[in-house]
């Protein structure tokens, strides 16, 4: 952890606070100098600050609706011993773990010559195809998607003892009063969890925009990489990482405090 970890992170936040100059007018270096500079333009240019809202608000609307997605398909993989539930449970996986391979799928299925316009011309629903690479609601879309988010609630859902909801359908209560009124409270410290760890890997996401909509995405950890390729301006990008880890970290310490606070229950 300290090798792969807390050294680059301190090596990360010691940049932030340098400054750069010009060394022989051909490259920019960064020299050691206390400043807030890099922290102030961060959160006083507009194109630091658009691109900070933009990154959170997608990672908070593509959580929620994640987690809206998930909800149901975790209750049923963990109410329902149905005939292949782990292939399905394993389909949630692939995504995470062979995520180059997923998306480099999608942005062909995506392409105006993909096998998605292709059905949907063939079914008569559009006229042309429509140009959904290049384009950010193609990853506002697949970041909707439940993946990990399903397998977590499902653990969260799994640990709600089955008696409760038994009881609540004896007194009357239907299955989707059940669910909202029952199940979900009870299992609400690991959704909830669920939710910031949502959040915090959205944040950081920087493989996705890359490929389906281009190395001029409007999301902050690509303009943490243009920073320092082809601007070298390390200060700069160290300060942007800086802000991104601190977001990430303070949503990480949450998820922990719902997830011991779930233990001492």
């Amino acid at each position: 952890m300290a090798v792969v970890f807390a050294i680059p992170v301190s090596y990360q936040l010691a940049f932030a606070f340098y400054s750069r100059i010009l060394y022989k007018g051909v490259l920019w270096m960064p020299v050691p100098d206390f400043t807030l500079v890099n922290f102030a333009r961060a959160v006083s240019e507009a194109e630091y600050i658009n691109s900070l809202t933009w990154t959170l608000g997608v990672a908070i609307f593509t959580s929620v609706v994640s987690l809206s997605l998930a909800l149901p398909v975790a209750y049923f993989l963990a109410r329902y011993n149905t005939f292949g539930r782990s292939f399905i449970e394993l389909s949630f996986l692939l995504p995470i773990f062979g995520e180059i391979f997923t998306l480099y799928a999608l942005a062909y299925a995506l392409t105006p010559q993909g096998p998605l316009n292709w059905l949907l011309m063939t079914l008569g629903l559009i006229k042309a195809p429509l140009q959904l690479v290049r384009n950010p609601a193609a990853v506002i879309l697949w970041m909707s998607l439940p993946t990990l988010s399903v397998l977590l609630i499902r653990g969260a859902i799994a640990g709600v003892d089955v008696m409760y909801e038994e009881a609540a359908q004896t007194m009357g209560a239907n299955w989707f009063q059940t669910f909202w009124q029952v199940t979900v409270p009870m299992a609400k410290k690991g959704i909830m969890g669920t939710l910031l760890l949502s959040i915090s890997g959205s944040v950081g996401v920087y493989t996705l925009p890359l490929i389906l909509v281009g190395p001029n995405n409007n999301w902050l950890s690509t303009k943490i990489q243009r920073e320092v390729n082809p601007f070298f301006n390390y200060p700069m990008a160290s300060a942007l990482g800086v802000i991104l880890t601190g977001i990430c970290a303070i949503l990480m310490y949450l998820y922990l405090r719902t997830q011991e606070a779930g233990e001492k229950s």
